[in-house]
């Protein structure tokens, strides 16, 4: 018959082990969907700038290279949030070891 701190100990190394397992988890779910919308956005600059190039007006092509400039910049910051997930996610792992 185990003991009760015998019991405890291997409850709470359970109890670690969901948490570690459910942190990566949440972690990797986070970097996929940056990541995603980092894409999503590179793709919409490159419509956007393939679109300008059919343009008549400078104008209308300034403010396509504008608007696609945004959205590239947008998907370096989703870039940057799928990186901070991601080294989330190794922290997380190093740290309930």
């Amino acid at each position: 018959m185990k003991s009760f701190k015998t019991f405890m100990i291997e409850q709470e190394q359970l109890e670690e082990a969901i948490v570690k397992k459910g942190a990566v988890a949440a972690y990797a779910l986070q970097g996929r969907k940056h990541g995603n919308n980092a894409v999503r956005s590179y793709n919409k600059a490159k419509q956007t700038l393939r679109a300008a190039v059919h343009a008549k007006s400078t104008d209308q092509k300034v403010d396509a290279v504008v608007i696609g400039l945004i959205d590239l910049l947008d998907g370096l910051v989703a870039q940057r949030r799928q990186i901070g997930s991601v080294s989330a996610q190794v922290t997380a792992n190093a740290t309930f070891k």
